[in-house]
């Protein structure tokens, strides 16, 4: 299993997590919905044909901005690792994403 492919099924799983576990399922459902169109692109079950890393860029974002407001409202240790580790996947896919632009 490739990198790319084990931090999308990461952020899934995590998301998946916070949907479940969380009284707002909002945040986190477009963290999963993120979460999943990655993962069916690192699968190679979805091709999206935009240019450059804005796709990447977009993804990203989605996942870390939601994953750090529910990491800043979490209440226990289980959605706390969960949005901890939401956050960071997005954060980096966020940041490979505008250093390929540079």
């Amino acid at each position: 299993m490739a990198l790319h492919t084990a931090l999308a099924f990461s952020t899934v799983l995590a998301a998946a997590y916070l949907v479940l576990s969380s009284p707002s399922r909002l945040l986190p459902g477009v963290a999963l919905l993120a979460g999943a169109v990655e993962l069916a692109m690192a699968l190679g079950w979805l091709r999206l044909a935009v240019h450059g890393p804005t796709l990447y860029l977009a993804l990203g974002a989605a996942i870390a901005l939601p994953a750090l407001i529910v990491w800043w409202r979490a209440g226990g240790k289980g959605p706390l690792s969960a949005a901890a580790v939401l956050a960071f996947i997005g954060l980096l896919q966020t940041t490979l994403a505008i250093l390929a632009r540079v």
